[in-house]
């Protein structure tokens, strides 16, 4: 399981651009001016030859540099940095589900109420603000890292009497598809949006070759897991913030 993490955690970071990343002695620093924890916090991806706590003293400089707090995302694979983190008084925030689903065993078929498109261009990016309540620095920090792909991506909308209920995006690499961010109208949930546009994606990552399906959900968040264990996503692996202001 120790290689499947790390091949997992490095999809996923690379699926979720940020403005600038750094790689130190196998770690990644990922800076994108504060917008979201996955793309302005350190992930130790593979072993290195600096010690951690060279290498944490190093992250916190830079970080400090940034003017952004110090996070790691650690999994089990760093239970020595965690414990260290936490000696250093770093909080534990957002317990995450990686899970992963067999897209071979279900029948995906592409919604008509869903288009999508290979770009997030400006309607698709003003959706996605209003649905997750982005500021305007927030809106404009998502926009720079979402045209930052060379890997495929499919950026999703459900739409309803021409109004944008749901959006979303799929990542394709390697043999998976990659979701990310499924939002919906508070409005309108509880209503099978959510499903519809998660099945549009996983059916167009199908059709491209993917066999696997693969997400990030906070483990807390009950609606999103009830969601996503309908497609057959079980988890492989937890990960977690550690958080310093």
């Amino acid at each position: 399981m120790q290689s499947r993490i790390a091949l997992f955690e490095a999809m996923t970071q690379s699926a979720w651009p940020a403005l600038s990343t750094e790689v130190f002695d196998g770690w990644l620093l990922r800076f994108a001016n504060g917008y979201t924890k996955r793309a302005n916090s350190v992930t130790p991806l593979y072993a290195g030859t600096l010690s951690d706590a060279e290498k944490v003293a190093y992250c916190e400089r830079r970080f400090a540099d940034a003017g952004l707090p110090g996070i790691f995302k650690l999994t089990q694979e760093h239970a020595a940095l965690d414990a260290a983190l936490a000696e250093r008084g770093y909080a534990q925030i957002d317990l995450s589900s990686v899970q992963t689903a067999e897209l071979a065993t279900q029948t995906l078929v592409q919604d008509p109420a869903v288009t999508l498109q290979a770009n997030a261009d400006a309607g698709w990016i003003d959706a996605f603000a209003r649905l997750g309540n982005l500021n305007t620095a927030q809106r404009h920090a998502a926009e720079r890292m979402l045209a930052q792909y060379a890997a495929s991506t499919a950026f999703g909308v459900l739409e309803h009497e021409g109004e944008v209920l749901a959006c979303g995006f799929a990542v394709r690499q390697h043999d998976y598809v990659l979701l990310f961010d499924i939002c919906t109208d508070p409005a309108w949930r509880r209503q099978g949006l959510g499903r519809r546009l998660v099945a549009s994606l996983l059916a167009w990552g199908a059709e491209r070759g993917a066999t696997q399906g693969l997400l990030q959900v906070v483990a807390s968040n009950e609606a999103a897991v009830a969601l996503y264990a309908g497609f057959g996503f079980v988890e492989q692996y937890r990960y977690w913030y550690r958080h310093r202001a």
